[in-house]
């Protein structure tokens, strides 16, 4: 399970050869007050499906927020961040092709 400062995730097929995409099971923690939502981005495309909590995306410009069992699907190119709501952690899977 790799770590990061806001979210964890594991990668569901890190031995995989010639794969397409990479699914990860994605957990995002509550952030602390004051802290930034960490940015990211890189190439290609990613979909993103929530599993448990509630979850706000942001993407560029834009501030998107997840319900459990909704999606997203964006050019993961752009900056994006992930914030876990209600203080509770949020959980998704994610595919990047």
């Amino acid at each position: 399970m790799e770590l990061h400062k806001q979210y964890s995730y594991q990668n569901l097929a890190a031995n995989f050869i010639h794969k397409k995409a990479e699914p990860f099971l994605v957990s995002v923690d509550p952030r602390p007050q004051g802290d930034a939502p960490q940015r990211n981005a890189h190439p290609g495309q990613e979909f993103n499906f929530l599993l448990e909590g509630r979850l706000k995306i942001y993407i560029h410009n834009n501030e998107i927020e997840l319900e459990e069992g909704d999606s997203i699907y964006f050019d993961a190119n752009y900056e994006h961040a992930m914030e876990a709501l209600d203080g509770r952690p949020a959980k998704f899977l994610a595919i990047i092709l």
